[in-house]
């Protein structure tokens, strides 16, 4: 330390023009030493203070403000995710998980590759702020990826969420959020087929909101369009014309296709679109034209993503105890069951009764994925009616794929039929086998005879035990399961016009 103050004091005394060798009165050098010491110990506290503060913001989470992915909390999750036009992918994790570590890369391409047609968010359910948001979706490993599409019913900040259970990879990740972008696009004719197509004179004459047309040789809407019509619904209409005749050509002036036109509010003539056929100017260009938001949102539906700021989420603390989801009055989720510890707390620890769904999903096959989801909102809709009744009842399902199921059809004896369902008293050690039909009258009327006796129960005896593992509990916690390296999706989905 002294050769340090030394070296310091020499360094001082040349930035004044003093030779070393100057003479000063025996109480200068004292205070200069001190002053001098004084100033190192507050320059190693300030770095010692910064690094700390620096390790504890690379830990507090795993995405940054320059990612695609969005930040969600306790306090944003309803405003970026229910209230949501697009449909969002959620991914809960911990920031010391080594799957969640591993996921990262692929989880941020995905973020970009559809940056303006969807969301991808992410919750760090290690911040005791977002616990009990966590709890409510019933998470029990990381990372946990839920995919939240739109309702459809249409309704405002009602959602109900799906577990993705396909690969881990940017581009499978695009891939099944694509598959359930909903379509807010019109499509125009020159001599429309059927009701749900628009004559193309119409849509144009009709002035009362702005209209966007799109002119293409595709026979599908691409991801892109879907993503800008969806983010403009309410304030602009939307439209695509497939394959347009040599007369409509001439008609709009169309040289090439694709080809983008916006007609004002109040306005028959077409604005031609010349800039570059990717997302963000083309919805720089449409948001000119659109009407305005009506209220303004922490994420640009229609555009790019934006962060929520954290000034915004730094309130009083009496205000923020108000916003966490704490008291939760009914739960429209059906919960998978993936192993023995999630089985135990959701049913076998419980009071009351467990309803028990077995159920087929092939995330590859979109047939599959939309029964599956009918089929859910069946139980979803049980669910309700029982928790409106007070009916002590907890309702989850299982894969029928899954080794668990049949570990549990051999113990109970049961059919095996799909769908199926399986009643079970863990107190009362009794059982009843489905019978019925699936839907929502046939289940209610079989709850109804298990609690009134007219459907007969079976006591058992043995401990139920589910055998075997599903494959997203495989892995160990430590991050050992093997991924493949960052692979960005073959194609650019949001400049895919």
């Amino acid at each position: 330390m002294k050769r340090v103050q030394e070296g310091l004091l020499s360094f001082v005394l040349s930035s004044t023009h003093l030779s070393p060798h100057h003479s000063f009165p025996p109480t200068v050098i004292p205070s200069i030493h001190t002053s001098i010491h004084t100033s190192m110990k507050h320059s190693l506290t300030s770095i010692a203070l910064g690094a700390l503060l620096l390790s504890q913001s690379v830990l507090a989470g795993l995405y940054s403000a320059k990612d695609s992915v969005v930040d969600l909390t306790t306090h944003n999750f309803q405003s970026e995710v229910m209230d949501s036009d697009h449909v969002v992918m959620v991914e809960f994790y911990a920031p010391w998980c080594g799957h969640c570590k591993n996921l990262v890369p692929q989880y941020k391409a995905a973020a970009e590759n559809l940056r303006g047609i969807a969301k991808l968010g992410a919750i760090d359910c290690d911040n005791d702020m977002n616990k009990p948001l966590c709890s409510q979706y019933g998470i029990q490993g990381f990372p946990t990826i839920k995919v939240f599409p739109p309702s459809k019913s249409g309704k405002k900040g009602v959602k109900y969420p799906q577990d993705y259970q396909g690969e881990r990879t940017a581009a499978a990740m695009a891939k099944h959020v694509v598959k359930l972008l909903p379509n807010d696009i019109q499509l125009v004719s020159s001599n429309p087929s059927s009701e749900k197509i628009t004559n193309i004179d119409e849509f144009a004459a009709n002035d009362s909101k702005p209209r966007a047309l799109l002119f293409t040789e595709k026979a599908e809407s691409s991801a892109m369009y879907k993503g800008l019509a969806t983010g403009l619904k309410g304030r602009m209409s939307v439209a695509e014309m497939r394959k347009p005749s040599e007369e409509v050509k001439k008609k709009f002036k169309i040289t090439k296709l694709p080809t983008l036109v916006v007609f004002s509010k109040g306005s028959q003539e077409p604005s031609l679109y010349s800039g570059a056929m990717k997302q963000a100017p083309i919805a720089e260009f449409l948001n000119q034209h659109a009407e305005p938001a009506q209220d303004t949102k922490t994420t640009d539906d229609s555009g790019s993503q934006k962060k929520s700021s954290s000034s915004s989420e730094k309130k009083p603390a009496t205000e923020s105890k108000q916003e966490e989801p704490i008291a939760i009055i009914f739960d429209p989720e059906v919960r998978q069951i993936v192993d023995q510890a999630q089985f135990d707390k959701e049913c076998l620890n419980k009071r009351g009764s467990c309803v028990i769904a077995f159920l087929v999903v092939e995330s590859e096959y979109p047939e599959s994925v939309e029964l599956h989801e009918h089929n859910l909102d069946i139980l979803r809709q049980v669910k309700k009616a029982a928790h409106e009744a007070n009916k002590p009842q907890h309702f989850m399902w299982m894969s029928a794929l899954d080794s668990n199921v049949n570990a549990l059809r051999d113990q109970f004896q049961i059919s095996s039929d799909v769908p199926g369902l399986l009643l079970i008293h863990p107190t009362k050690k009794a059982f009843v086998p489905f019978i019925g039909r699936f839907d929502v009258e046939g289940i209610k009327e079989w709850l109804s005879d298990a609690s009134t006796g007219r459907a007969r129960a079976f006591p058992y005896t043995f401990d139920v035990v589910l055998e075997g593992q599903s494959q997203e509990t495989k892995a160990d916690e430590d991050g050992s399961e093997k991924h493949e390296e960052k692979t960005e999706p073959k194609t650019n989905v949001k400049d895919e016009l």
